[in-house]
């Protein structure tokens, strides 16, 4: 069971809490992106697939204890009372949550680099469920050198 490091909206600006859980393996992926503007989308055939976020007002989060590099952050549905919740905002396009500071810190340049994710539900033994956000990194795909007939003037012979 991976220990798991919460963060606080304080955390935007500030330090962090600790917790622990366990993840259960889902038999369709559930994906996500990073947004250009430091959020983590949800589109909405994500939150219609996996039909108890439609309805989440705030989640805590979280990332593995220990670790200075995200590669993962877990995700906990929590009451929008909760001190340590981040508010889920809906948008036409799905759900977001606002993690600016928290990803830049954690070395994700989502302003330069296009971040996705897959959801993995998860339950640990004391009942908590939620979401394991496993962050996919980006690699550019070389583009293959053109092989068919060369273009524009002949090179001028010597």
């Amino acid at each position: 069971m991976p220990a798991i490091r919460f963060f606080t909206p304080a955390d935007n600006q500030a330090a962090a809490t600790t917790a622990k859980a366990d993840k259960l393996a889902k038999s369709a992926p559930l994906t996500g992106y990073v947004s250009p503007t430091g959020k983590l989308v949800l589109p909405t055939k994500t939150v219609q697939a996996a039909s108890n976020l439609s309805s989440i007002q705030a989640m805590k989060v979280g990332s593995s204890a220990g670790k200075r590099k995200l590669t993962a952050l877990y995700l906990i549905p929590t009451d929008k009372r909760d001190a340590e919740g981040f508010p889920v905002v809906a948008t036409p396009r799905g759900i977001t949550i606002e993690l600016a500071r928290i990803l830049t810190e954690g070395g994700i340049n989502y302003k330069v680099d296009k971040y996705s994710f897959t959801l993995i539900p998860f339950a640990d033994e004391a009942g908590t469920s939620g979401y394991k956000l496993q962050l996919t990194t980006p690699h550019a795909e070389e583009k293959a050198p053109y092989t068919g007939k060369p273009r524009g003037r002949k090179p001028k012979a010597k």
